[in-house]
């Protein structure tokens, strides 16, 4: 028995020993890449990071970024009505639909009211990225067309 545990003991050391050197070689990065592999993907991203001229709002003049704080400023007095609107149509809409005696055509008006304070956020969103487009240059309008063409949604 005594002998069967020496073995064992032995067998399972080599194992850890042949097997520390692939682990050490291996140091795992974040998200399971490699470190060479990580090195190698900040490389490419430095490299390929914008295909087009320098960000827009790095090139801003200091007028432009007064400009572009007021334009900010005059959004979010907009939206903060309109989505305190968009929170309140909402919760009609579910205590209507929780009431068990709602009509359909009564829903339904709820839910085209509910519609048209999100069309007005819309508006004023869209609104807003046309303004803040007014007030840059040619070649800040580049990169910051490019931002909004690589939108997905509406914050």
């Amino acid at each position: 028995m005594a002998q069967h545990l020496k073995q064992l003991s032995l067998l399972f050391i080599c194992v850890i020993f042949l097997t520390l050197p692939v682990y050490a070689s291996e140091e795992k990065a974040s998200h399971g890449a490699t470190v060479g592999q990580k090195a190698a993907h900040q490389v490419s991203k430095k490299k390929h990071s914008h295909h087009f001229v320098s960000h827009w709002a790095q090139t801003l003049s200091d007028e432009q970024k007064y400009d572009v704080d007021q334009l900010h400023l005059k959004l979010e007095r907009e939206l903060v009505v309109l989505k305190a609107q968009e929170v309140l149509k909402e919760k009609e809409l579910n205590v209507l639909t929780a009431s068990g005696t709602a009509k359909q055509a009564k829903i339904y008006a709820n839910i085209d009211g509910l519609m048209e304070v999100k069309k007005l956020i819309m508006r004023s969103r869209h609104d807003h990225l046309v303004e803040m487009r007014d007030i840059l240059t040619p070649e800040q309008r580049i990169s910051y067309d490019m931002s909004i063409l690589g939108r997905s949604g509406v914050k």
